[in-house]
């Protein structure tokens, strides 16, 4: 029998999801989207997350779907930007509130 996690609040409850992306769960959320889960489902997911493991530089723990394990990403490099002058112009506009006014 399905039992959806539902959290008790004055006047209803919600019903918890997860919303996974490439076989990894991103969220455990509220919001109308992924699949219900279970009560247990929801216990054990957020077991795994209050105990994921400390990142190393460069790199994240990214947790699987098909059997709750973390597993450890690479991350890509962050991209290079330098600011040009008329983007520092752009910016100082925006900020004065002079945006549009040329």
């Amino acid at each position: 029998m399905f039992l959806p996690v539902q959290i008790g609040l004055p006047g209803g409850s919600l019903i918890m999801h997860k919303v996974e992306e490439n076989g990894y769960i991103i969220a455990i959320t509220t919001a109308w989207v992924g699949a219900e889960l279970t009560e247990s489902e929801h216990a054990a997911i957020r077991q795994r997350i209050q105990n994921k493991p400390t990142d190393p530089d460069g790199y994240t723990y990214k947790l699987r779907a098909d059997n709750l394990e973390w597993e450890l990403v690479e991350l890509p490099p962050a991209p290079e930007y330098e600011p040009t002058v008329e983007d520092k112009a752009e910016a100082y506009d925006i900020l004065m509130g002079e945006e549009g006014t040329e």
